[in-house]
């Protein structure tokens, strides 16, 4: 299964007072989708930080719903978003039950989660955790579990809590966003 990973488009993002909406309009409609198309992705994750804050500009909101269009509708890729620290997780939770029918995946809300992502390609089905970010106090409250109070506790637990839903030996793919520490600098984040 051919997956692009993206993460952080933080749409809306104010630059020294200027939005970078038709920067960000540019790049996703002449870089992103014709290498979604070319390289024949089989799903497009997005992992958090769709809107660079959580009541992001109109303009913003437009260009990921035209993107998401173009990905699922036309495209006819999967396309799996979750929400980052950035985003309100309620406001990209909206209608996520009824979009999943049409290909887009969003986890927001904990409580609007639902089992894993399940895709398939010509070696069987795909496994997608989808771990958006959230406050230990979220994650201990939807799980009703005292001990969580870490980030790193709740992340676990989280992913724990999704693991149980998929059979044993399926291929996963796991998609988080979380703060990490004691990782090594590449040529890239």
């Amino acid at each position: 299964m051919r997956i692009l990973h993206t993460a952080d488009w933080h749409l809306g993002k104010l630059f020294y007072g200027s939005y970078l909406t038709e920067e960000q309009d540019y790049v996703l409609k002449t870089q992103l989708l014709p290498l979604i198309k070319d390289e024949g992705i089989d799903a497009v994750v997005l992992s958090g930080d769709v809107y660079d804050r959580s009541l992001p500009p109109t303009e913003a909101v437009a260009l990921f719903d035209e993107i998401a269009t173009k990905i699922t509708a036309e495209l006819k890729v999967p396309f799996l978003v979750i929400s980052g620290n950035h985003d309100s997780a309620a406001r990209l939770s909206f209608a996520s039950r009824l979009l999943a029918s049409q290909g887009l995946y969003i986890a927001g809300e904990l409580d609007r989660m639902t089992d894993p992502v399940v895709l398939d390609d010509k070696y069987g089905p795909v496994a997608f955790l989808l771990a958006p970010y959230a406050e230990p106090a979220v994650v201990r409250h939807f799980l009703g579990d005292d001990n969580l109070r870490s980030h790193e506790a709740a992340l676990c637990a989280l992913l724990s809590w999704q693991q149980e839903k998929i059979p044993r030996g399926m291929r996963t793919v796991c998609a988080a966003h979380a703060f990490v520490a004691g990782g090594l600098a590449g040529d890239s984040e």
